[in-house]
């Protein structure tokens, strides 16, 4: 890659995660029924377009939620874009793996933000698709993580890459399963953000080493 494509990627790979983040502060910040729990209250949570006292034992009012909703959309657009290009440097059928889960984790997201994971998407039967775009976007977020560390050789990156990045793309999966599954060991909300954060953890490692990598060339 060139140092214009290498520092590109690192821009794009670092994107979602602090869109998403910031998206997120802000929209919890405008949190009006009561104050936003980040331990108590899902992400989706954020970007419910109607108000109620009790959605599943939590009271739920968010006037940003276009915010968090754009973070949503945001996030998505950048890690397929990200994982496109990276693709490039991989051979065919790694290529092929780590685009499609790329483009997984849009329309993931496209179904989070397209219908919201309150009261109204019960009332109208599109829970069902929030739920599912919600476990397609965190499941391939992650299992991005577990294919790009078993690919470090070809993306030149170095030996932990290959270990720690599919350490904590397993971390994200276990973490989705047990917001599934809803284990009383702890709220499932933590689950969620476990899960969540994993794939923001490894896409900035992997965008702090794609920096790296253009200063370098740079000298």
């Amino acid at each position: 890659m060139t140092r214009r494509h290498t520092l590109l990627l690192a821009i794009l790979a670092a994107f979602g995660p602090v869109v998403f983040l910031v998206s997120e502060a802000i929209s919890a910040i405008g949190w009006t029924a009561g104050t936003y729990d980040y331990g108590h209250n899902f992400i989706s949570d954020l970007g419910t377009r109607v108000c109620t006292p009790d959605f599943g034992g939590r009271a739920m009012c968010s006037p940003l939620w276009p915010v968090m909703t754009f973070g949503f959309v945001a996030m998505g657009a950048a890690v397929m874009t990200t994982m496109l290009l990276l693709a490039r440097t991989l051979t065919t059928g790694r290529r092929i793996t780590v685009s499609a889960l790329g483009v997984s984790v849009l329309l993931g997201m496209l179904l989070v933000a397209i219908f919201p994971g309150g009261i109204e998407s019960v009332a109208n039967g599109t829970i069902a698709l929030h739920a599912l775009g919600a476990v397609i976007a965190i499941a391939a977020g992650n299992t991005l993580g577990l294919v790009l560390g078993t690919a470090r050789t070809q993306l030149g990156f170095p030996r932990w890459y290959g270990y720690v990045i599919p350490i904590i793309g397993g971390i994200g999966l276990v973490g989705l399963v047990f917001t599934v599954v809803e284990q009383p060991i702890a709220d499932p909300a933590i689950f969620e953000r476990i899960a969540v954060y994993a794939i923001f953890t490894w896409q900035l490692l992997t965008s702090a080493l794609l920096f790296r990598r253009a200063a370098s060339r740079e000298r």
